[in-house]
């Protein structure tokens, strides 16, 4: 491995997702959406750390619990060559102002099919999708002009799910995959404010393939007692370049940047987890093999100082993934005594097999307060 120099490359997270159960819901890319987000600022956005790759299984969720699972930071680290095979960038860097009508010039969107299968599975996919657009924008102080393409090839995924009902719980299984041929997007585009004296020129180009697979299976002894555990693998390979340049003349600042790379990945991962009352945690573990080659450089004025960096970095071999998270409940619940006693209606209404979880909690006396201070539209 070459040494590197100055600030380190962003790396993409080919890791698995959250260990949160949850449906997997497997959706085959119908067709191309290059058209820009509307935002109230024409600046440059920060490509986004650890995005995920094109194929992302999820793990599974009871068909009767409910959404909103505490958030919380987990314990993660890798070893090895985990996190130097993996490479991120050549996302779109533009983002055109409110009110900005873009102009489409290219737009066909791929067939899309879904249908059963043996056994109670689904099958859907498409054929691909092909899309090209320009965006171009001119008001007091503010202008904006862009252009930005995507394709997207043939795709397919697979979802087969089960849920049991015993005497002593509700048990689910679930096996999913997923499959992209290839994805491509670009972007080259100007955007200046003169307003707010930021001035922004990029060209980028990403293109990432891969497959995925994974099965889980659950079992929920009651509302307060469950169990889950999980197997996924996957495999993809990415490719991208971008440069940008920017100029602030408020702050002194007038950078030029750029940066290429590309690596191919493979992982497999296991994940055993549960809840116990208020108490949810999990452990995940796996190894990932792969090779990546990546360099970028900056050079210019930054907040009056002269700055010059580069990195370039190449990585082969094998490493190792740690995650465990632990997490406490603290939300206020419906007493377990009246939560016992609508269990069985709640299962008659809804026909899920599912424990009281399909009962929503109550909400604490602070819950109320803040609801009717900030009431929902």
């Amino acid at each position: 491995m070459s040494p590197r120099i100055g600030k380190k490359l962003p790396r993409s997270n080919t890791l698995p997702s959250s260990s949160t159960p949850k449906v997997s819901q497997p959706k085959p890319l119908g067709r191309a959406n290059t058209l820009p987000a509307s935002a109230p600022s024409s600046q440059v956005t920060k490509p986004a750390v650890g995005a995920q790759p094109s194929v992302e299984p999820k793990p599974l969720k009871h068909p009767g619990m409910l959404e909103g699972q505490p958030s919380y930071s987990p314990y993660e680290k890798t070893t090895g060559q985990a996190s130097d095979i993996m490479v991120s960038g050549g996302d779109n860097k533009l983002t055109a102002p409110a009110g900005a009508q873009p102009n489409m010039l290219v737009d066909r969107p791929g067939k899309t099919f879904q249908k059963d299968t043996f056994g109670g599975g689904s099958l859907s996919g498409g054929t691909g999708s092909v899309q090209a657009s320009t965006t171009r924008y001119d008001a007091p102080g503010v202008h904006h002009y862009s252009a930005q393409g995507e394709v997207n090839g043939p795709n397919a995924a697979f979802e087969l799910q089960k849920t049991h009902a015993g005497r002593f719980g509700v048990t689910t299984g679930q096996i999913s995959g997923e499959a992209n041929s290839f994805k491509a997007q670009g972007q080259a585009g100007l955007s200046y404010d003169r307003n707010e004296h930021a001035y922004t020129a990029a060209l980028t180009g990403k293109a990432e393939t891969g497959v995925g697979v994974t099965a889980s299976a659950s079992h929920d002894f009651n509302r307060h007692v469950g169990g889950y555990v999980k197997g996924e693998a996957k495999a993809s390979a990415t490719a991208y370049a971008e440069g940008v340049a920017s100029l602030d003349p408020r702050t002194a600042t007038a950078m030029l940047s750029g940066q290429v790379g590309a690596a191919a990945t493979a992982g497999a991962y296991g994940t055993a987890g549960g809840h116990l009352g208020r108490l949810h945690g999990s452990v995940t573990g796996g190894v990932v093999a792969g090779a990546a080659a990546q360099a970028g450089g900056k050079i210019g004025l930054e907040n009056g100082f002269f700055k010059q960096s580069a990195d370039v970095n190449a990585a082969a071999g094998v490493g190792t993934h740690l995650k465990t998270d632990v997490a406490v409940d603290l939300r206020h619940h419906i007493k377990p005594g009246i939560a016992a006693g609508l269990r069985p209606a709640a299962g008659l209404g809804t026909s899920v097999a599912s424990p009281a979880n399909t009962l929503e909690p109550e909400k604490s006396r602070m819950e109320n307060f803040f609801a009717k201070v900030f009431p929902q539209s």
